[in-house]
């Protein structure tokens, strides 16, 4: 199978449903930059083939240059992300050629304007593999010269395409460093040479280091609200109160923290002789790592108690992930109101 028919084929397998979800929702901007290596690219005079000439193709061989890629795009909740690129690939030189009797010299590069479908593969850590492909349009620059007066230079659009393979690694919800592999391919440009024609080649594989800024979907942040006591039963009086988290966190807002001091004083009033604290999350992200984060929102109510004047020993805490919706909802989905811990306070 040929490279083109690898790409090809990820451009279909990228389009598949999945269960996964991505990192970060929303619209985000990026940029990389790294080294090129322009392939080995055939040259052919057609004016002097026509002509009967015996070699009127040469094989160029390049240096290796640089690449720089501008992005912007967003990303679903489905692991899919569609994007817009401009890249830039330049610094290739001849440094070689199959003609034995003639010492060329030159240069390519090119300018590309592209579409991209990645698909990023969730790994519910901060390393994020993805995959994806492109097509769009490139500028496509060559110039050549024999040594012994026979020289082209010119530019050509043309149609052109790519496969991508990367990883990424999120430094917060916003930011993340990229390092992807992309093998860039275009069809035959056609220049101008001194006896008419020229058509040639243009490809490529390329390696870049990068930065991605992610601006997030927009969210509603739910107002906690303490739920209202339960009526008390004389042999074993309760009182519960939920506390509220955002989308993949664990850390206590103002209003949260409002609702975790009217939990401590009511500890003191009502003379509780224990306090259990459950951690819960929504159904994003996968199973083990909402068990942390709801373990995590848990501790994070308990400090607050202790901070408010609950003795430590007093307070238990216990996470469920995504066991225990208040919602209930399908895979995958940001429901606010499943982002919660649950404050229990026993009596006597």
């Amino acid at each position: 199978m040929t490279f083109r028919g690898i790409v090809l084929g990820t451009a279909l397998a990228v389009m598949l449903p999945t269960a996964a979800m991505a990192a970060s929702e929303g619209f985000y901007v990026g940029g990389a930059a790294g080294v090129n290596w322009a392939r080995d690219a055939k040259f052919t005079d057609k004016t002097a083939q026509a002509s009967g000439v015996t070699n009127p193709s040469v094989k160029l061989e390049y240096d290796v240059g640089a690449i720089g890629s501008l992005s912007a795009g967003y990303a679903t909740s489905f692991g899919i992300r569609a994007e817009l690129e401009a890249g830039y690939r330049w610094g290739n030189k001849v440094n070689g050629d199959n003609d034995a009797t003639s010492n060329w010299s030159g240069r390519a590069r090119s300018l590309s304007f592209m579409g991209n479908v990645l698909y990023d593969i969730d790994t519910g850590t901060p390393i994020t593999p993805y995959i994806g492909v492109g097509a769009g349009i490139a500028q496509v620059k060559a110039t050549g010269d024999d040594g012994a007066g026979y020289r082209f230079s010119d530019t050509d659009w043309v149609f052109a395409y790519q496969g991508i393979a990367g990883v990424s690694y999120s430094f917060t919800n916003n930011l993340a460093a990229t390092l992807d592999y992309r093998y860039f391919d275009t069809v035959d440009p056609k220049f101008k040479g001194p006896l008419g024609r020229v058509e040639g080649e243009y490809a490529s594989h390329s390696i870049l280091l990068g930065l991605r800024y992610s601006f997030g979907a927009p969210s509603v942040t739910p107002v906690a609200t303490p739920a209202p006591a339960p009526a008390p039963v004389q042999a074993q009086p309760q009182t519960e109160y939920l506390v509220f988290f955002d989308w993949d966190k664990a850390d206590i807002t103002p209003v949260s923290d409002k609702i975790i001091g009217d939990a401590a004083a009511a500890a003191g009033k009502i003379r509780a002789v224990s306090i259990h604290v459950i951690g819960h999350t929504d159904t994003s992200g996968s199973p083990a790592y909402n068990q942390k984060l709801s373990l995590r929102r848990a501790d994070a109510v308990r400090k607050g108690l202790t901070a408010k004047g609950v003795p430590a020993k007093m307070i238990t805490v216990e996470g469920k992930g995504e066991t225990q919706l208040l919602v209930q909802t399908g895979e995958n989905v940001r429901e606010p109101s499943n982002r919660r811990a649950q404050i229990l306070i026993r009596v006597k």
